[in-house]
């Protein structure tokens, strides 16, 4: 339905002389667009960004050592950042449903001709309004399509989380294990000095030779070589951590105690609690929008459009008034359409076989993990019987040695069995939780079991230091 009203003296023709009413016009859109202009077109400096910073203090926990790095992970910015966009991208979808208002204006010479006559003008101005009514799901599918997208960048982040915290937790135990060992050398560097005091009261008795004291000093420089390695691992480990943090620590008090009594079990794992595969889910759900959104394309768009437009000349001027039921009905496209129905197809079957390939990942690290977590509880046993054994053996061996029943060379002997077994423990343990870490973090259960909770779909709103979520 078209009406359209022509005021006196506007069927005549007319030099293309614009009237000051246009020339104000344009030069108020102009005014206005550069307004939003930037001032200058020129390539600003880039401006590196300053290199994260680390601060001192005495202790650091395993929970805060995970919180800090929430914090400091650019990762964990970055999935937060995309939930942001796909809130934008949800708002563009459901915007199809509201009313589209527009200004249009133009400028130059423009001759109609009907069979009343004909029509010059010089410029026009108007005000356009569409309002969507149906389109046999285009809009709707796209607003559940972002929907899922959303529900899949949210479990992202919480798998991104997960992946920071198993690698904090990681460097973490790495720190607490090379201080173990450096501990352990220091232990056996006690035991070695007292064997070096044996021996040196023993020489000045003249129960035995100067060459033992030599030895006994021997050994002495070697073990303090090692326990300066492991010293240098601490501080290596230490500044790993510190990178992931940001702080620089000096005691690591916590233990992961509770990870080494979690049910175990690779016959039934939770997929369907994994953030990973939850992600790929959604993604597969939105996928299956997209197929429906491009088999809408082949029917048609129906909306109503209403518009007033102002066309002037230099002797009068006229009105355009429409109201329009616009029926958009798509017939030849070259195969678009179809090529589009295909084209999601394919993007729902790559998302199907991301979700069976998050799935076979869980199985490989889970098994993996629970494999290792066996065969280090196993060697820990070992390692602390043996270090048990070599203990009381040392002590017999220092009893006899001052009945002169032994050499030094067992006594010496006996001390490297004591440190292999005491490395060998530690070793061990560690071991253990540290599969235990991998596979909590395979089954995304790691952050709930040492109390960080991960919020519901909320946004970016990440854990802070202030609480345990």
């Amino acid at each position: 339905m078209k009406y359209t009203k022509r005021c006196p003296g506007a069927g005549h023709r007319s030099a293309v002389r614009p009237s000051s009413y246009l020339i104000g016009l344009c030069c108020g859109i102009s005014s206005l667009f550069l307004t939003f202009l930037p001032t200058s077109y020129a390539v600003e400096e880039y401006q590196w960004q300053v290199a994260p910073s680390e601060q001192n203090q005495s202790s650091l926990s395993i929970h805060e050592a995970i919180l800090r790095a929430f914090a400091r992970n650019p990762q964990i910015a970055q999935a937060a950042a995309q939930i942001r966009v796909g809130k934008a991208n949800l708002n563009v979808a459901k915007s199809g449903w509201f009313p589209q208002v527009s200004l249009q204006g133009g400028v130059g010479r423009s001759h109609q001709t009907d069979s009343s006559g004909s029509l010059d003008n010089n410029g026009s101005v108007g005000l356009n309004l569409k309002q969507l009514l149906y389109d046999f799901g285009k809009t709707g599918g796209s607003i559940d399509e972002q929907h899922d997208l959303s529900d899949a960048y949210n479990y992202q982040l919480y798998s991104t989380l997960n992946g920071v915290g198993q690698q904090t937790l990681q460097s973490y135990l790495q720190v607490k294990r090379y201080q173990e060992l450096a501990q352990a050398a220091q232990r056996n560097l006690a035991s070695l000095e007292s064997v070096r005091e044996m021996a040196t009261l023993r020489a000045e008795a003249g129960l035995s030779s100067q060459s033992d004291v030599l030895q006994a000093e021997t050994r002495i420089a070697g073990m303090k070589a090692t326990y300066q390695q492991y010293q240098a691992q601490v501080m290596s480990s230490q500044a790993s951590l510190s990178a992931l943090t940001g702080v620089v620590a000096t005691d690591y008090p916590d233990l992961p105690k509770d990870l080494l009594g979690q049910k175990i079990s690779v016959k039934s794992l939770p997929y369907q609690q994994n953030s990973a595969v939850r992600s790929s889910q959604a993604k597969q759900l939105a996928a299956e929008k997209r197929i429906q959104q491009a088999k809408a394309q082949h029917w048609p768009t129906i909306s109503v459009q209403a518009g007033r437009t102002r066309y002037a000349d230099g002797d009068g001027s006229y009105w355009d008034d429409q109201v329009q039921l616009v029926v958009d009905a798509p017939i030849y496209q070259g195969g678009a359409t179809s090529a589009r129905v295909d084209a999601a197809e394919g993007e729902r079957q790559n998302a199907q076989a991301e979700v069976e390939a998050s799935k076979l990942d869980i199985d490989q690290k889970a098994s993996t993990a629970y494999a290792d977590l066996l065969g280090a509880q196993q060697r820990q046993q070992a390692g602390e019987a043996q270090q048990a054994s070599a203990e009381q053996t040392r002590s017999v061996y220092q009893d006899e040695y001052r009945l002169n029943k032994r050499s030094l060379n067992d006594l010496l002997s006996v001390e490297q069995d004591v440190l292999q077994a005491d490395n060998a423990a530690i070793m061990a343990r560690y071991d253990a939780w540290d599969a235990a870490v991998r596979y909590a973090g395979a089954v995304d259960n790691l952050l709930d079991m040492l109390g960080i909770e991960r919020q519901k779909v909320t946004g970016d709103d990440l854990p802070t230091l202030g609480g345990s979520s």
